[in-house]
């Protein structure tokens, strides 16, 4: 196993709570359970760090860590990275959960993944992946008028957003997925276009 485990900053930005979570410093039964694990997959590697964290309303805390694959650069201005999150589960088992996540780079190197980098959950094409992410910002504007007209969106149409995910949505169309400032969630599928794309249909949540 090698991973490239990014600490200090990009450690705190890999683990940062979402809008409307509370977090905790984990116990040290919980460190000592992970680093016992660690050592059963990666002996003789530092354990990256662990979060405990809670979503608003719940319960149960998520006692988890993430490590990063080096990083891949593709054939466009285009970075990859493969995330893996272990997560503290029932009888102090740890499972793990692996995630592609995407960013544009214009240097040679494609360094340290960005907080600001995007979850690529399908294979999509990485020319249309790219011109998705040039495009977010626009398409999120002019997504703004569907949004007006759908029950759950337009109470969150002026929140500011910031795209967290593509892939492909129900209706097969590429999808674009943002998380607005209050944790709510706002799916945008767009209908290539000639070169371009137009947004489509959208879905809420809060």
């Amino acid at each position: 196993m090698r991973y490239v485990l990014f600490v200090a900053a990009m450690t705190a930005q890999a683990a940062a709570a979402a809008p409307g979570e509370a977090s905790r410093a984990p116990t040290l039964a919980e460190q000592r359970s992970f680093a016992q694990f660690w050592q059963g997959i990666a002996p003789g590697t530092s354990a990256p760090p662990l979060q405990a964290q809670r979503a608003a309303g719940a319960r149960q805390w998520s006692v988890s860590a993430v490590a990063d694959a080096p990083p891949l650069r593709l054939g466009l201005p285009l970075c990859r990275v493969s995330r893996t999150r272990y997560t503290l589960g029932a009888g102090d088992s740890w499972q793990s959960a692996s995630s592609q996540h995407v960013w544009v780079n214009h240097s040679t190197a494609c360094g340290a993944p960005p907080a600001t980098m995007v979850e690529l959950r399908a294979a999509l094409p990485e020319m249309d992946a790219f011109k998705l992410l040039l495009a977010q910002g626009e398409l999120l504007q002019r997504a703004r008028l569907l949004m007006s007209g759908n029950t759950s969106c337009a109470p969150m149409r002026s929140r500011n957003f910031a795209v967290v995910a593509l892939g492909y949505g129900e209706d097969k169309l590429p999808l674009l997925v943002y998380r607005n400032d209050l944790g709510g969630l706002l799916k945008l599928s767009v209908r290539p276009a000639r070169s371009d794309y137009l947004p489509w249909n959208v879905a809420c949540s809060p």
